[in-house]
């Protein structure tokens, strides 16, 4: 017995809400049913997803766990972007429709659009369906019903989207057949047929229609890469996606978000190829970019066009260089304590005590007062000086910059050793802001039997001073854990007992 039964057997009994209820069951399980029958062709070859490469300036990620199952050709996952609309969405064959009515009794039928495009209503007859949105056919149906009642409700619904061949040819890795959806858009099926080729061109693709309509464009980069959902069709029955080689290529550096090739469109500014490199960095000179061209005789053409005042287009092009607006201002190379090299661009009026408020680390193993400065006059003699950051800081120092000037801040090369009676002896980075209990710690402390609390240190000129744990240590002393007064004691107490079991034992032998 079928659904129509079921319906009529809960109208005649079961309140409005219930009736609804039921309805919504039915679509459900119909839904859930169709796609559990949705398999791939046996035989069918599966294409792999390798990674693609919308421009050799960026890449797309690739799947990282090889064994993950690859998409069939042949089946297309019920995932939709945004809520089937009724006034924009086309009918056509093998649509399903879910149709209610409300006569007395309560209907529940699954319709579908027969291949000759007409959908078969119980009661009423054939109705013309594809080619009408979703809308229109309610429109229909419901004029096509009062011809045979006078008092009823009737609802229709899509129930489930209808799959269809498209061909996907030329620069693919599996070129052939697919089945899509008509919520699918072209960039979908060129991943199922194993992506592009090397040769692909990813901005010229074509949309070819069997029916005679206008071929229309693909730009698979411009959807990758500037978000551009309109780059990237929707597919309709019978389509051919055409992926054709590309045929130039040009090259985009400087001061742009991603240098890089990128293929040109014809008739495309050189102002568009940049966006499609990610834009103009903040420092870009949009106003002297360096345009290469090949003339006719193969001889190499250099241009620069201002773009803040024109748009030329790319035509035969092969290099598009953005020049950054910091080219030809003061530089100031920097050598920072960790060995890391920095380059800063300087202001018109900068000097050292600026500067050295951009680059100091006040950090007790920097050596504050042995920085160094390396400059030059106008004859291009080069000079350098020891720069107190101290006193650059309190204004009692200062120099002016010149392009080209190294200034470095060098790390504390000094250090401290611990000897004695600790568990780690040896040598430690000398930090300004340390003392003797914290050398201390860095040495894992005071081993059994020593002293903590007082220590000797031993400096750099050989003097000695009795030291707590509050005490400072400078650059190059030796601080010595010494032996505690009760450890003494215990030891020359161990010495005696070992002395007069010795003499114990003689005796006792002599007699």
């Amino acid at each position: 017995m079928g659904s129509s039964w079921v319906g009529s057997r809960i109208g005649r009994w079961a309140p409005r809400w219930l009736r609804s209820c039921a309805c919504a069951v039915l679509l459900t399980c119909g839904a859930t049913a169709s796609r559990g029958q949705t398999r791939a062709v046996p035989g069918t070859p599966r294409a792999e997803t390798p990674a693609e490469t919308p421009a050799e300036g960026r890449s797309l990620p690739a799947p990282t766990n090889e064994m993950q199952p690859r998409p069939s050709r042949y089946f297309s996952a019920e995932a939709l972007e945004v809520a089937v609309d009724p006034t924009q969405y086309v009918l056509g064959p093998h649509d399903v429709l879910a149709f209610m009515l409300l006569i007395g009794e309560m209907r529940l039928e699954r319709l579908p659009v027969l291949p000759e495009g007409v959908v078969l209503v119980p009661g009423v007859g054939a109705i013309p369906a594809a080619g009408r949105t979703l809308q229109e056919f309610r429109v229909a149906l419901e004029k096509a019903l009062k011809q045979r009642y006078r008092n009823f409700e009737v609802f229709c619904y899509l129930a489930e989207s209808r799959q269809f061949r498209v061909h996907v040819m030329g620069e693919v890795r599996e070129p052939g057949t697919l089945v899509a959806r008509s919520y699918e858009r072209v960039a979908e099926v060129i991943e199922r047929a194993g992506g592009f080729t090397p040769n692909a061109s990813r901005r010229n693709i074509e949309l070819r229609d069997p029916k005679g309509a206008p071929t229309v464009h693909a730009d698979l980069d411009a959807y990758y890469l500037r978000g551009e959902l309109a780059a990237n069709p929707l597919l309709a029955p019978g389509h051919i996606v055409f992926v054709p080689a590309r045929k130039r290529r040009v090259e985009v550096v400087g001061a742009v978000a991603v240098p890089g090739i990128y293929e040109p469109l014809a008739g495309e500014s050189v102002r568009a190829l940049i966006d499609l490199a990610g834009g103009p960095a903040p420092q870009a000179d949009l106003s002297h970019v360096s345009v290469d061209r090949i003339d006719a005789e193969g001889r190499m053409q250099v241009a620069v066009v201002d773009l803040t005042a024109s748009t030329p287009v790319v035509e035969d092009l092969v290099r598009v260089s953005v020049r950054s607006a910091l080219l030809g201002q003061r530089r100031v190379f920097i050598v920072l304590p960790d060995g890391r090299r920095e380059t800063l661009y300087l202001a018109d009026t900068e000097t050292l005590r600026s500067l050295v408020g951009r680059v100091t680390l006040l950090d007790p193993v920097v050596a504050l007062a042995e920085a160094r400065l390396v400059t030059h006059d106008s004859t291009g003699a080069t000079s350098e000086t020891t720069v107190d950051v101290a006193r650059v800081l309190r204004g009692e120092q200062d120099a002016t910059l010149h392009d080209g000037d190294a200034f470095s801040i060098p790390a504390v090369r000094d250090y401290v050793y611990v000897t004695g009676m600790v568990a780690r002896p040896g040598r430690f980075a000398y930090r300004a802001d340390w003392s003797v209990g914290d050398y201390l710690g860095e040495a894992g402390g005071a081993s059994p039997g020593g002293n903590r609390d007082r220590v000797s240190v031993f400096g750099r000129a050989g003097g000695t001073r009795g030291a707590d744990r509050a005490s400072s240590v400078e650059r190059g002393e030796t601080v010595h854990v010494n032996r505690s007064t009760s450890s003494k004691l215990a030891n020359a107490l161990g010495i005696v007992t070992s002395l007069s079991a010795l003499v114990i034992s003689v005796v006792a032998l002599t007699q």
